[in-house]
């Protein structure tokens, strides 16, 4: 078994244990009351989780690697605030990297990657769709310079949500991420990411997620790189969910080989 492999499994391993058994057997007396709308709710603009553990592996092209454990929590402020508009109010996310490098000479280096923040606001909401708009912004917080940007990133996202009644939804989210400042003598960051997504439920607590991501870099002249992913979750109750995805990236100026991820999460 690779390097690579070995740390993969474990850090998956790792997710699981995390987890108290009580946990899953209190999720697994509640099963028969799932909610079809949790399922694929990680991946719903409008919807905050309560935690989020991801483990994301991408095969580089060449023989690299990188692999990286995310921390998520949501928060929802100014619910229902009069005078916002909104019925969900404002989401809070807080992502808190955990990446492991191989880089091309060969070190690997492991330690805290770049924070993430990011807001969402929910002006518009019914039955059937709802529009989701905000920000993200990106801390250089890394522990060493291969393991972030270095760079102070803002990432404005639009989300228009169709919902499929007892069935899913479909959510186009486009999002522009730019640096602003941050270390000098580091590359800017300057792309936009196209991302389809639909996920629909199954019977007995499954559902599927086709998604696909069309990833344009301004600072490489434009090139544009592509990605299509399937996705396998399961709710272990009304709040415990699980997934597993992998991801193809294709396309002259494709990042990588293939990517797995996978996830455990609690919803509200």
């Amino acid at each position: 078994m690779t390097m690579s492999a070995r740390i993969y499994r474990s850090l998956l391993s790792l997710i699981f244990v995390t987890i108290p058994p009580s946990l899953w057997a209190q999720a697994a007396e509640t099963g028969a009351k799932v909610d079809q709308d949790t399922a694929g709710q990680d991946v719903n603009p409008t919807k905050p989780v309560f935690w989020n553990f991801r483990n994301e592996y991408h095969n580089l092209r060449g023989s690299f690697w990188d692999n990286v454990i995310i921390v998520r929590v949501d928060k929802v402020v100014l619910k229902r605030t009069p005078g916002l508009g909104g019925k969900r109010g404002v989401i809070l996310r807080f992502d808190m990297p955990f990446p492991i490098v191989h880089a091309a000479d060969g070190n690997i280096t492991g330690g805290l990657g770049d924070l993430y923040a990011q807001f969402v606001y929910v002006p518009f909401l019914t039955r059937t769709f709802a529009l989701a708009s905000g920000s993200g912004l990106v801390l250089p917080t890394a522990t060493d310079e291969r393991l972030g940007s270095g760079k102070w990133q803002i990432s404005p996202i639009l989300a228009p949500v169709w919902f499929i009644p007892k069935h899913g939804f479909f959510v186009l989210k486009l999002q522009d991420y730019k640096s602003f400042a941050g270390d000098v003598f580091r590359p800017d960051v300057n792309y936009f990411l196209f991302t389809p997504i639909l996920s629909l439920s199954l019977k007995h607590r499954w559902w599927i997620q086709l998604d696909g991501e069309c990833k344009t870099n301004w600072e490489q002249s434009g090139h544009t790189g592509y990605k299509s992913g399937f996705l396998l979750g399961r709710m272990f109750g009304p709040h415990l969910g699980l997934w597993v995805k992998p991801e193809v990236p294709w396309g002259l100026y494709r990042e990588g080989n293939f990517t797995i991820k996978t996830s455990v999460f609690w919803v509200r």
